[in-house]
């Protein structure tokens, strides 16, 4: 999940859009079984309080219901969600969710998003080709706690969190898919300020920079016997060790993309791409020196909180 930071200070290349609507966007659903959940959930109530200009409580509760969330919480304990939604004056669109009141220590799902116009660097693309600019929902903030349950040692605490998780990121996804799709985004974006962010978003989405894509994907694959945890802890003590360097890894947080539009998705499916991927993919080694990493966590610890890092 998200840390609390302000993302508008780090995003390169963008811009505030306007909710301009050209011709629908042809959209690429395979990646998802949403069969039943892309009727119109359009906000046309009138309500002034609309998420992304569009959604009212009623609608987000549809698509809360639609894609499984709501069913999600019930097993977890939590009956009587309600929702509240709001918009600030940077036009950050907030969606919360609270178990039956709508008090912080109740809060089970904080969502804050932005539209935004993403402009590529030309060194993405061949030659003299000039890149269009790409129509965002972009996540400014995405924290899930559970408030009846407390860190354990089979889910231990991340660097960053400060509440154990709810399981609900794929159903985030879900409702975001199915915002962008009916707004006629080209996708949704996020900067993980942690590597586990990354590795935790990885599922559905990708790097739009390609070198940053293969070396999380060599990372993922070369430590796929270490806990997130200690992946986590790897990149902050600068254990994780890049065999051809030997040199420390450096997680360099980018714009990490779940596409929607086939536009975007022939960027992903692109020749240039793919081939600049399976050449640092294959180039990348790495290894964690795990006695190390503990040695330098305990000594973080003794000064610092794990909630700050």
């Amino acid at each position: 999940m998200s840390d609390p930071v302000d993302k508008k200070n780090k995003l390169k290349n963008f811009a505030k859009s306007g909710m301009g609507l050209s011709n629908p966007l042809d959209i690429d659903f395979k990646n998802f079984d949403l069969s039943g959940t892309l009727n119109n959930f359009h906000g046309l109530s009138g309500s002034k309080k609309l998420f992304l200009g569009q959604y009212n409580e009623n609608d987000l509760m549809d698509i809360i219901g639609s894609i499984g969330l709501s069913a999600h919480l019930q097993a977890m304990g939590f009956d009587d969600i309600i929702i509240d939604i709001d918009k600030d004056e940077n036009y950050i669109y907030y969606l919360k969710l609270y178990w039956k009141e709508k008090e912080p220590d109740r809060q089970l799902l904080d969502l804050r998003v932005s539209d935004n116009t993403f402009v590529p660097d030309k060194r993405f693309f061949y030659g003299e080709e000039v890149p269009l600019p790409y129509d965002m929902i972009t996540i400014e903030w995405l924290s899930a706690k559970n408030p009846l349950k407390n860190f354990d040692d089979e889910k231990p605490q991340l660097p960053g969190q400060t509440n154990p998780g709810l399981g609900v990121l794929k159903y985030c996804f879900s409702l975001l898919y199915i915002v962008a799709k009916n707004i006629y985004k080209d996708g949704f974006l996020d900067i993980p300020d942690h590597m586990h962010g990354a590795i935790m978003y990885s599922k559905k989405f990708k790097f739009f920079d390609p070198v940053h894509e293969a070396i999380l994907r060599a990372v993922m694959r070369d430590l796929k016997d270490y806990s997130l945890a200690d992946i986590s802890w790897g990149v902050i003590t600068e254990t994780i060790i890049e065999k051809y360097k030997n040199m420390p890894a450096v997680y360099d947080p980018g714009e990490q993309i779940h596409y929607v539009s086939n536009r975007m998705r022939k960027y992903f499916k692109s020749r240039k791409y793919i081939e600049t991927f399976n050449k640092y993919y294959k180039r990348k080694k790495y290894y964690l020196d795990y006695n190390e990493m503990v040695r330098k966590r305990e000594l973080i610890l003794q000064s610092k909180s794990i909630s700050d890092l």
